[in-house]
């Protein structure tokens, strides 16, 4: 519980989370929101090309690296190493099949359906995206790293309602794991742990966004970092 409390257990106060994340950049919430709205509809190639190549710039995964020269302009993607490409090849049908999974238990809010499904499917989820995570950080290996960092980031791209992206820094001084579903589960038990001592909705400081709840803990998550 470190990321929505604070060092004394205390839960942040909802106008700190609303505050940061209007003051985390404009550039990350508008694509964020993008990447949010373009995966309404569900995951298809068509969508990841897209969504993938929408974020990986902004996080500045495209400098160098497997995504280096990976664009999207003028509604057009640009994968000159076919690295987009081998990520779908690679994972495409499972993540199919998990957004169906998912799209079982969204009757309402998708924004919430991280902490809004039953314990049983969530662990479910929280296991099939595990498994896909260990195959796409394989995918994603550069030459000098491991690709722990682009592998979450593209499960956020396309599964932004439960996928968290995580930078090089909060995997040790942050979650203190390298295991990507260990910390997904403990996202979903900090919010509804948050939302149990405040007596409100996390996704409630996000009137404008209307950001999912792993893309408002990402935005406290980076706070968080040493």
């Amino acid at each position: 519980m470190q990321i929505l409390f604070n060092q004394r257990g205390n839960p942040i106060k909802a106008n700190d989370v609303k505050k940061s994340i209007s003051a985390f950049g404009y550039s990350y919430n508008v694509t964020v929101q993008a990447v949010i709205d373009n995966s309404e509809a569900g995951i298809d190639k068509r969508m990841f090309f897209e969504n993938v190549a929408r974020l990986m710039p902004n996080f500045r995964m495209t400098r160098s690296g497997p995504f280096k020269g990976v664009t999207y302009l003028d509604g057009r993607v640009r994968d000159p190493n076919g690295q987009i490409r081998s990520c779908w090849t690679g994972i495409g049908n499972e993540l199919v099949q998990v957004r169906k999974v998912i799209d079982v238990q969204r009757r309402k809010n998708r924004s919430r359906v991280l902490v809004d499904m039953s314990e049983s499917l969530r662990k479910k989820v929280i296991a099939e995206l595990w498994q896909i995570f260990k195959k796409l950080e394989f995918i994603c290996r550069g030459k000098t790293g491991f690709g722990m960092v682009a592998a979450s980031k593209v499960l956020f791209s396309v599964l932004p309602e439960v996928a968290l992206p995580i930078d090089n820094k909060q995997w040790i001084e942050v979650f203190e794991t390298i295991h990507y579903g260990d910390i997904i589960r403990s996202m979903a038990v900090e919010i509804k742990a948050w939302e149990k001592d405040t007596g409100q909705e996390l996704d409630s400081c996000d009137p404008r966004y209307h950001f999912t709840l792993p893309s408002i803990y990402n935005v406290m998550a980076m706070k968080a970092r040493p």
